[in-house]
């Protein structure tokens, strides 16, 4: 379909007046799942990331890269709240804002428009691959935990044994409904965190002992932790979508920022207290410090596995949501379109289970370091960049200047995280070598 350029932002109509949502969530249940999709398992990752920075300059870092990812966050949603309100349209999807501010962007960007369904493609291919993340993560534990206590089965049996389990919470149709499993798993992983934060804060180390900062080569293995620990951007555009109280969601006392700086302070926090007891000792996870025969740890573990599988549900929503409403609901008659979601549901759910093998752990980052920072980074930007054109990019063309520096930054990231992904693959297949410790922080938990 041929669009045509709009120049103006119509400012009489108010997407958010006109969205008709069958089951709103409220300002709480809007902030409970933003701590749900900002925390997780990356947050045991990050005594391992300070290891690769440094204690300073790792609590710097994150609240300095956690705050450019919030704040690009802010520049799409304001973005797509424009292009909503330019169009009158109460609510597009991502993709479908990314077309129209390609075409009413510079011209010679007008020609890409219709490549912007590959949105679709990344925002289901990262949140597939979480949802992966996921299942490894339960099955280990799980794993871990009968070994100790009983016999040892194969990895793929414990896997297999997710299936019903997996399926059944995937079944969960709205995010309405998903709120007291995300309010389950947040109280889990608080109290797991708790409980770590027990354990090593006892005989710490004289702080002094620790690297403050570290060599400038070992930068991109925490940069790549961090950014890709954090963000969910599927889920963060899909609360907004479904908020009954929208206006309340971004600005700097708005639910999405103050979630987000609670997120930062337990990442900044969990990793400098890890790196300050163990030093570069630390494993990607940092569970697996712990005693493996001490009863706190087996308690922890299991924490932070049921948290894990409640979590589940939140990240395969946007994948089902893409698929199934933008493409599959079409396939099918009115009287049929439940059952039939149901189907892709299991199915989905199912490849999920199928796929998992512990050699996957090292192809995720490599997806996620790619599909995150272009959802993230480069695609706001960019959208930001296509609407502000037609109406000025402000004093000394700011507005284009910082669009570009996001771009740039989320360019870099990528090559950053594809570079330590590919080390990891190097490794493992290249049959060259020892594995360098630094490179396995993705791995180690798996």
């Amino acid at each position: 379909m041929l669009i045509k350029p709009l120049r103006k932002l119509n400012k009489t109509y108010d997407p958010h007046v006109h969205r008709q949502i069958q089951r709103p969530i409220t300002n709480i249940e809007a902030f409970v799942s933003i701590i749900k999709c900002s925390i997780g398992t990356g947050c045991l990752e990050m005594p391992r990331a300070f290891c690769n920075a440094g204690w300073l300059n790792g609590v710097i870092g994150t609240f300095v890269i956690g705050g450019i990812m919030v704040y690009a966050v802010h520049l799409l949603i304001h973005a797509m709240y424009d292009i909503c309100q330019r169009h009158k349209d109460a609510s597009l999807t991502y993709p479908e804002c990314m077309r129209f501010a390609l075409v009413d962007g510079p011209p010679c960007l007008r020609k890409y428009a219709v490549i912007s369904g590959i949105v679709d493609f990344f925002m289901c291919l990262y949140h597939f691959g979480v949802c992966c993340v996921y299942v490894l993560f339960i099955a280990d534990n799980i794993k871990q935990l009968l070994d100790f206590y009983y016999a040892k089965y194969d990895f793929h049996i414990h896997v297999l044994a997710l299936t019903l389990p997996l399926i059944s919470i995937f079944l969960i149709r709205d995010l309405k409904a998903l709120v007291p499993f995300n309010t389950l798993a947040n109280l889990l992983f608080f109290l797991g965190f708790s409980l770590i934060l027990l354990y090593i804060l006892e005989d710490l180390p004289p702080l002094g002992e620790r690297k403050m900062f570290n060599k400038i080569d070992r930068y991109p293995l925490y940069f790549g932790t961090v950014l890709f620990a954090m963000e969910s951007v599927g889920v963060i555009i899909a609360i907004e979508h479904e908020m009954a109280n929208p206006k309340d969601y971004l600005g700097f006392s708005g639910i999405l920022s103050i979630g987000s700086f609670i997120s930062l302070c337990l990442y900044a926090g969990f990793g400098f207290v890890g790196y300050w007891r163990y030093d570069c000792q630390v494993y990607g996870s940092i569970t697996l410090n712990l005693p493996p025969d001490m009863l706190l740890s087996q308690l922890i573990k299991i924490m932070f596995a049921v948290a894990i599988y409640f979590s589940y549900a939140l990240q395969g929503y946007i994948t089902v949501d893409v698929l199934w409403h933008h493409y599959f609901s079409n396939w099918f008659d009115q009287e049929d379109q439940i059952i039939m979601e149901y189907n892709v549901r299991c199915s989905i759910a199912l490849v999920t289970v199928a796929v998992i093998s512990p050699d996957i752990s090292i192809f995720l980052p490599l997806v996620g370091s790619f599909c995150l920072t272009i959802l993230g980074f480069v695609l706001p930007a960019l959208m930001d960049l296509c609407v502000k054109y037609n109406v000025g990019y402000g004093p000394y063309k700011y507005i284009l200047i910082r669009d570009i520096l996001l771009i740039t930054f989320g360019i870099f990231g990528s090559f950053v995280g594809t570079w330590v992904a590919s080390q990891n693959l190097k490794l493992k297949y290249g049959g060259k070598g020892e594995p360098n410790e630094s490179l396995l922080y993705f791995t180690d938990l798996l």
